[in-house]
């Protein structure tokens, strides 16, 4: 009976070191625009990629610059720099598989910025919520609180 009035809600964090940016900043239309869902931006000083929420991975692209978390039938989407997608997987390595559960802060995706910027691609790392209409009736933004970056109230 307790569980009936527990909120409906998690936390998503900063998944990597770095200045975290509203994602309306981003240097790339579709995430701007907002096309991909809505979420942050992280301008990285680190190069390990962590959850930044439990759940499980429902996407791992074959190039390891982009992979979906869902939790409580929430999709966030981590996509490391802009562009990457071109390097067809070159600078980053994966420490993790389809199907897997993650805790917060496991290590996901491990990527080099030497050889990601001598490419000529920005690191920007990017945060979304991409079934947000379908699973998510709130969303809050703290772009100051690292640990609480987003406050998801799912359906």
């Amino acid at each position: 009976m307790l569980g009936f009035f527990a909120k409906k809600e998690f936390k998503v964090a900063v998944p990597v070191t770095g200045q975290v940016l509203d994602i309306t900043t981003v240097a790339d239309e579709v995430f701007a625009q907002k096309m991909l869902g809505d979420g942050f931006a992280v301008e990285p000083t680190g190069c390990v990629v962590t959850a930044p929420c439990a759940g499980k991975i429902v996407h791992l692209a074959d190039t390891y610059h982009a992979l979906v978390i869902e939790n409580k039938g929430v999709q966030i989407m981590l996509h490391i720099g802009l562009d990457t997608v071109n390097l067809a997987g070159k600078g980053f390595r994966p420490w993790v598989q389809v199907g897997q559960e993650v805790k917060s802060g496991d290590k996901l995706v491990e990527f080099d910025p030497a050889v990601i910027t001598a490419a000529g691609k920005k690191l920007t790392t990017m945060v979304t919520v991409v079934n947000q209409e379908e699973a998510v009736s709130a969303l809050k933004k703290d772009l100051t609180n690292s640990d609480a970056v987003l406050i998801i109230t799912y359906k």
